[in-house]
């Protein structure tokens, strides 16, 4: 009989090599918009339902045992999946389609924190995105630049007996909606988001962090401190552990740095890009791992999953080992593709602006596009 995967088990199973072939039958412009990727590449082929059905037998010629069938809700992909049995081959199918990997989260544990904290770095495969949670077991906990579902991070806390505290937006994002906002309403926790990127005000309790601001992890067991970033977004605040962990948002990725035209002000805010990475990052120990918001490709992921790199890798980058300005400017603004039209609309969303649910569900539809150059 056909089967069904999960998406943790799709995840899993991309991760340890397991699955031989994905089969996508949705729209060609929905496959065009994203995939389902993991950590390591599968041979993925798009062939429409409708297009599928009509010759079942030929495309069970290229489709192996065990391939994953998928489409939007997993209605259209279980029927096929019968066909395909009656065909000869045995095939599973994604429970809740691409609508159920978009909400997949998968927690990796951090091995950078002082002794007596622990902290995840928190995978959002459909979207390329990464939140963290850091914390003290028994006592508090922040979490940074959640995705818009609440439960898993609530759920993730109170299994170390955790209180989520503080929950911080780096910056207002554009490619995805911010859990935010409703994550700090439910457990009743300070949120924090910039204002200079908000235009302001926001309608949600607020308190934005200040350069240099110091949020207590459990009595004088760990603090973290924020640091103001303006480049990517004009109020980007990266938060950071001391000798341990730089949260950096979409300031620093792995190969690269942040785009800073998605508020319209491409060449100011790369020149103070290159300014706070230089003046307030690189005096920095070099040894701080740097944790980003946003990976861009798999090759940024390590053997184990997880998106880091180090501060001293970070400059030895040639884009930002780069000591004229003026070149430095035209390297990112040159190379810099159109964000997409719906950015605007996101950060609207993330200031405050109220849209329906399907409006958002159409919103976050593709991976990231935040990074402004992948030079290594």
């Amino acid at each position: 009989m056909p089967g069904t995967i999960t998406p943790r088990e799709l995840y899993d199973g991309i991760s340890e090599g397991t699955i031989p072939f994905i089969l996508d039958v949705r729209n060609q412009d929905e496959f065009a918009a994203w995939q389902v990727e993991g950590t390591k590449p599968v041979d993925t082929k798009n062939v429409p339902i409708w297009i599928a059905v009509e010759d079942v037998d030929s495309l069970a010629k290229d489709v192996p045992q065990e391939s994953v069938v998928i489409c939007a809700h997993g209605n259209g992909s279980a029927m096929l999946l019968d066909m395909l049995a009656e065909a000869g081959v045995e095939t599973r199918n994604l429970e809740g389609g691409t609508a159920a990997w978009a909400e997949l989260l998968v927690p990796m544990p951090l091995e950078c924190l002082p002794e007596g904290v622990i902290g995840w770095q928190i995978l959002r495969p459909s979207k390329a995105c990464l939140s963290y949670m850091i914390g003290v077991p028994g006592k508090d906990a922040i979490v940074v630049d959640p995705a818009r579902y609440p439960d898993p991070y609530i759920e993730l806390a109170a299994s170390e007996g955790m209180t989520i505290t503080h929950v911080i937006d780096t910056h207002v994002h554009a490619d995805h909606i911010s859990g935010g906002p409703e994550l700090a309403e439910k457990v009743g926790a300070v949120y924090h988001l910039p204002l200079e990127d908000a235009g302001g005000s926001i309608p949600w309790p607020n308190e934005p962090l200040e350069d240099g601001t110091e949020i207590d992890l459990g009595g004088h067991t760990v603090a973290t401190f924020a640091i103001k970033m303006p480049g990517h977004t004009p109020g980007t605040t990266c938060v950071h552990v001391p000798d341990h962990l730089l949260l950096t948002g979409d300031t620093v990725f792995v190969r690269g740095v942040g785009r800073p035209d998605l508020t319209g002000k491409a060449d100011e805010l790369a020149r103070e890009l290159y300014f706070t990475v230089n003046e307030k990052l690189r005096p920095l120990n070099p040894e701080t791992v740097v944790l980003p918001a946003h990976w861009s490709t798999v090759e940024e992921m390590g053997e184990d999953g997880m998106v880091r790199t180090t501060l001293g890798k970070v400059f030895e980058s040639t884009l930002l080992n780069e000591e004229d300005l003026v070149k430095f400017v035209e390297e990112i603004v040159g190379t810099l593709p159109s964000a997409p039209d719906f950015y605007d609309t996101i950060r609207e969303v993330n200031s405050g602006k109220k849209v329906s649910a399907d409006e958002i569900e159409t919103l976050e539809i593709g991976k990231n596009q935040c990074a402004a150059s992948t030079t290594v």
